[in-house]
């Protein structure tokens, strides 16, 4: 039994599916989705406040096989979006950039791919947040029911 990893973040790009098809051989290839996902981390600075990673975010790519891939490519992601993926099977991905320096990206064989339903909601709240006159934003009482 292998521990699940979790990767939360958001779609570097537009996923790529691939539907199944035969190989040379005949055999069956499975259809396969596929997508990086850009993954903020939080760290500690010396005065003690959290704030975003000064080395950005971490890229995973995210590999969805079979059915599921299937699925996966009848949903409506797109660039941007806030997704979850979760999986059993991470692997280190070590390539060459362009500049001809090492690099190393994870990636993740996800089992179940979704939504980040909380911070769509934010976005939305915060998007109706904005489009309100800033006078109605200053008198309106937080989610706590206080007065902000």
């Amino acid at each position: 039994m292998q521990a699940m990893q979790t990767v939360r973040g958001n779609l570097a790009a537009n996923p790529v599916f691939w539907p199944e098809k035969p190989d040379d051989r005949g055999v069956m290839l499975p259809a396969r989705w596929s997508a990086t996902v850009l993954e903020s981390r939080r760290v500690r600075g010396a005065d003690g406040e959290w704030r975003d990673d000064p080395r950005g975010p971490v890229a995973v790519a995210v590999n969805v096989y079979g059915a599921a891939a299937m699925t996966l490519a009848r949903c409506d992601m797109h660039r941007g979006d806030p997704v979850v993926a979760i999986g059993e099977q991470v692997r280190v991905d070590s390539y060459m950039t362009r500049e001809g320096e090492p690099a190393a990206r994870f990636e993740l064989t996800a089992a179940a791919v979704c939504f980040d339903t909380i911070l769509l909601r934010r976005r939305a709240e915060h998007a109706a947040d904005r489009s309100r006159p800033y006078a109605e934003r200053e008198a309106a009482p937080d989610a706590a029911g206080t007065e902000a």
